[in-house]
């Protein structure tokens, strides 16, 4: 054990952890600070998620008739109020919009109408031009929501597609919310996914390189215990990269909390508008499943690094090898298998054969670079 921790603070090196640091608050500036600050991002956005905030505890997943008839009710209480407004405002009546009928359906080519609607709904504080219409997007997607998935059962073209669509059809499962959420957990889970890699890569790639450098593995090997400290160097280096991962994935999920999106945890993912998903599970379980797919891509990569740092002879070519690894790690780990974990529009077997196959080509090359350590002639 005394090996082991030895192991561990040459690992956890103060230099690596400022790097390691650095880099995360970069990457956090560049990629993830954006989808916390600036959620939900503009309108009618946020007045999408503020009507969700208030429903979603009302009507659940699913409306029936009776709760879509006082989703209608909440809707015209606003169109009163904004017909209020607009008829004793002089401005809307000299303009001839003193409803909001009128000003809906306003003419862009009277100036007079254009210049007022334009004043009220980019420059006012008024919020009816925007919330009205996010009010709207609720009930014309429910008016239309069989024959949208009748029409995307055109556009898929897979027999596993279709029959999952019939599926929900069948089964009457409908969006009946915006995917706002969810499309701003998956950028998110991305950008952090990206930099729990990129950390994961600095903090493991010294980790052989560094003695074969300083020449110290032929000492090392001369005995049997010298050779088991290969053995150790791993279970160090699988414990720092996992303890590295733990620690980013519950900083990251901790301000993730800030979105204040709680209200739509317990919401099936069939409920989210715009997106199909291979996979019946709720947005909290969503989550699981992501924060378990990067966890277990980082500790892939820990183990992979570790066999690269293994067989490369110097620091050029470890960082050079590493640059290509990190490249298909954000290119394909990121992009797809994280960010797409069960999307619809990947075939059903592409994320779990991307997985399965960098597990076994890890699982493979670890082997091989063990039996050739263990068995290393040094003479």
């Amino acid at each position: 054990m005394k090996l082991f921790f030895y192991e561990l603070r040459k690992i956890f090196s103060w230099k690596l952890l400022v790097l390691i640091l650095l880099v995360n608050v970069i990457l956090f500036k560049l990629l993830i600070e954006f989808d916390l600050d600036y959620f939900p991002n503009g309108r009618p956005t946020g007045d999408h998620f503020d009507i969700e905030q208030q429903i979603i505890p009302m009507f659940g997943a699913e409306w029936d008739d009776e709760e879509l008839s006082e989703f209608q009710g909440m809707y015209e209480a606003e169109v009163a109020a904004a017909d209020a407004y607009l008829a004793n405002d002089p401005e809307a009546i000299a303009a001839g919009l003193n409803s909001y009928e009128k000003f809906n359906n306003f003419d862009d080519e009277n100036e007079e109408q254009y210049a007022y609607h334009s004043k009220i709904t980019f420059e006012s504080d008024l919020d009816f031009p925007w919330r009205l219409q996010a009010y709207e997007w609720y009930l014309t997607e429910n008016q239309y929501r069989e024959e949208s998935m009748l029409a995307d059962m055109r556009y898929y073209e897979s027999e596993g597609q279709k029959k999952r669509l019939q599926q929900l059809l069948d089964e009457q499962r409908f969006a009946v919310y915006t995917d706002i959420v969810t499309s701003n957990f998956k950028t998110y889970k991305t950008s952090i996914a990206i930099a729990i890699f990129v950390s994961i890569a600095i903090l493991i790639s010294p980790i052989f390189i560094r003695d074969k450098i300083a020449n110290v593995v032929p000492l090392q090997y001369a005995s049997a215990k010298g050779r088991q400290l290969y053995r150790t160097k791993w279970l160090a280096g699988l414990f720092s990269g996992t303890l590295l991962t733990t620690a980013l994935l519950a900083f990251y999920m901790w301000l993730y909390q800030s979105n204040d999106t709680q209200s739509h945890f317990d919401l099936p993912l069939t409920a989210f508008g715009w997106h199909y998903h291979w996979y019946d599970m709720t947005f909290w379980q969503y989550i699981l499943l992501s924060v378990g797919v990067i966890f277990l891509l980082s500790v892939v990569l820990t183990m992979l690094t570790m066999v690269i740092s293994t067989v490369v002879p110097n620091r050029i070519a470890l960082i050079g090898v590493q640059i290509v690894v990190l490249f298909l790690m954000i290119a394909v780990g990121a992009s797809y298998v994280v960010q797409r974990a069960i999307d619809f529009y990947l075939s059903q077997l592409f994320v779990p054969g991307v997985v399965g196959g960098f597990t076994l080509v890890t699982i493979v090359a670890m082997l091989v670079v063990w039996k050739r350590e263990l068995e290393r002639d040094i003479s």
